[in-house]
């Protein structure tokens, strides 16, 4: 404005200005320079004041928007960790060291009845007293939180049972920062598992009775307080005689069914200081406590036997199912839990032996057998493995000429016998070893190698011209055996053994125990062209009326029926009997154990058909019985 001002004053005065004006003017120039340069510097410091409060501002706004998203994170890390809480399986508390509880979840408010509320005006002292409001031991908690304050930054580990049944398992520490903290967790489900498999462990799934784990456990009692008191107690071992023959004929359910019935009766025969257990398919074990003399043992096993006297009804049938007892008497025979049982299981075997449904008092005599049974059963399957059994044939002969014109005395076929060779040179007849091959369960591999043996050496002698049919034995373990018939049918298909070089011999008794099944098997035998004879009869009084339904070809009439024929008239009349039997049903029947003329002669006169036994030929081995053909004392086939 002052070049404006100065403008103005030279047109308006033509003449210079005075030197006066001309300062004025000069200080006003320099005062309005002034004011631009200072209105410059407030326009400039402005400016400055403006991009620094623009900065702060930004800054400001990132600083509010990093605490949000700080809040917001803590927030979500706080409801994670409720979650976490909430979601564990453990009740969680921490208790500030003022004594103020200052954090806790919902489970940790039902396991103790308490509820947000009310926790928030507890103490950790009130706390405490209200979980010990509900322990069945609360000293066990006092005990617990003293622990912990005497050792800061200690930890511990309680088990807790509640006045109402539950169980609560405790874990607290002291944590120097955070404070107490407790994590307690119901347990009540696990400990009922725990106690479930526990017992199931130790006793019997079907009966409930101990099992085997636990009769030792008590066995290991009995001894301890028979030598605290100076008494006895007796250990009984129990086998039940027919068990097997009903459990395979009606099934497993009725034997189930049987076994409960059968350890409720011999639970009312023993008192409250006795153990009953069943350490078997069926096979049971009392131990009755504090007898005073053997007579007491025998009175109470007496007692234990007599309650399967009655007989037990199954599908609507009724069984007499009885047992054998073995009876081994603490300290006489054994003072160790093992050894006792195992003598009352020798002695029981012995029972069984005697005739069953008895029982017998363990002697060491019977040790002597048991350890002779072993040394059998080791050898004999030592021999199996290596092949050293053999097998004799002995000869049956035609006593009668038959239709198609036959002499008298001609050989008939061969019964396969199994013999089992020492190094003696001697042999051990079957009698002696079969029994306990079939205790051992090798009936069936040892019954497979007779059936292959014998339809080997019968393809042999059919290749050289000779029709030697052979006959073998089926032990009664081995007929128990599923499906045994399809597998010894099987084995002469896969060996392609021509028809009719094999038969089978079935005792009487066998077929006796389950006539529905027999037949079914007979039957199945007879479809596939295997002779059947009925071995050993008159021994086993069958019904007459179920023979004639029976599909067997020829009957053999035991041994103790032909011994005394010379001298006994009952053995002549039972005889003679036997053959018109088996004439009029259309059957061969065959007398075994022939050793005299006097036997033969009558035998040939009563019309019985073949004949077997010393005084025709002994049992001998296949090289020795091949000779029976060479020397035509067999039929040639035709």
């Amino acid at each position: 404005m002052h070049r404006l001002l100065k403008r103005q004053l030279k047109r308006h005065c033509q003449q210079p200005l005075p030197d006066t004006i001309n300062a004025l003017l000069t200080a006003v120039d320099r005062a309005y320079q002034q004011a631009d340069t200072d209105r410059e510097m407030l326009e400039r410091s402005l400016q400055l004041t403006s991009e620094e409060l623009l900065e702060r501002n930004h800054k400001l706004s990132l600083n509010l928007k990093e605490q949000q998203a700080s809040e917001q994170a803590l927030q979500q890390s706080f409801q994670i960790l409720n979650a976490t809480l909430n979601a564990s399986q453990e009740g969680v508390l921490v208790v500030n060291h003022h004594g103020i509880p200052i954090v806790y979840n919902q489970l940790y408010l039902e396991i103790n009845g308490l509820n947000e509320e009310g926790i928030s005006h507890m103490t950790f002292v009130e706390l405490m007293a209200n979980s010990q409001s509900y322990l069945r031991q609360p000293e066990l908690l006092q005990q617990q939180v003293d622990d912990l304050n005497r050792k800061p930054g200690a930890a511990c580990h309680q088990l807790y049972q509640c006045n109402d049944g539950r169980w609560i398992e405790a874990y607290a520490c002291n944590d120097p920062v955070a404070g107490y903290i407790w994590m307690l967790r119901d347990i009540t489900e696990v400990r009922e598992k725990e106690q479930t498999i526990a017992h199931q462990a130790r006793h019997d799934a079907l009966t409930e009775l101990p099992n085997r784990i636990l009769l030792m456990d008590r066995l290991e009692q009995a001894i301890q307080r028979a030598q605290r008191h100076k008494h006895r107690f007796a250990v009984c071992y129990l086998d039940l005689d027919a068990f097997k023959t009903i459990n395979d004929s009606l099934g497993h359910e009725a034997g189930d069914g049987l076994l409960l019935q059968v350890s409720k009766r011999l639970n009312t025969r023993i008192r409250n200081s006795d153990t009953l257990a069943r350490i078997g398919g069926d096979e049971f074990v009392a131990v009755l406590d504090a007898i005073k003399s053997q007579e007491e043992a025998l009175w109470l096993a007496e007692r234990i036997l007599a309650t399967l006297n009655e007989p037990i009804m199954l599908s609507g049938r009724r069984f007499f199912i009885g047992a054998s007892m073995g009876i081994a008497l603490y300290p006489n025979d054994g003072e160790d839990a093992g050894i006792l049982l195992k003598n009352a299981d020798i002695a029981m075997y012995r029972a069984k032996q005697n005739g069953k449904n008895r029982f017998h008092f363990f002697t060491p005599s019977l040790e002597r057998i048991a350890q002779h049974r072993l040394t059998m059963e080791t050898n004999l399957r030592r021999a199996l493995e290596n092949d050293e059994l053999e097998l004799f044939y002995q000869p049956k002969v035609y006593l009668q000429q038959d239709a198609s014109q036959q002499q008298s005395g001609k050989l008939h076929s061969f019964e396969a016998l199994l013999r089992w060779p020492q190094a003696n040179g001697r042999y051990i007849p079957p009698d002696s070893f079969i029994g306990i091959a079939e205790d051992a369960g090798m009936i069936g591999h040892i019954g497979q190698w007779v059936l292959e043996e014998a339809a080997q050496q019968a393809k042999i002698w059919h290749r050289q011209g000779f029709h030697g049919n052979i006959s073998v034995n089926i032990s009664p373990k081995q007929f128990l055996l599923p499906d045994f018939e399809r597998d010894i049918v099987e084995t002469l298909t896969r060996l392609q053994v021509p028809d009719q070089l094999i038969s089978i011999e079935i005792t009487e008794s066998l077929l006796m125990q389950d006539l529905n099944s027999a037949r079914s098997v007979l039957e199945y035998f007879r479809r596939h062209g295997v002779c059947i004879y009925l071995d050993d009869f008159g021994t086993g009084f069958s019904s007459l009326n179920y023979l004639k339904n029976l599909p067997v070809d020829a009957i053999k009439i035991d041994r103790t029926f032909v011994k005394d024929l010379a001298s006994s008239n009952a053995d002549k009349a039972i005889a003679s009997s036997i053959i018109a039997l088996a004439r009029n049903l259309g059957m061969l029947v065959v007398a075994e154990g022939v050793e005299t003329l006097e036997q033969a002669e009558f035998l040939v006169s009563h019309g019985c058909d073949l004949a077997q036994g010393y005084y025709f030929g002994r049992p001998v081995n296949a090289r020795q019985a091949t000779q029976y053909f060479t020397l035509g004392t067999l039929s040639k086939p035709e």
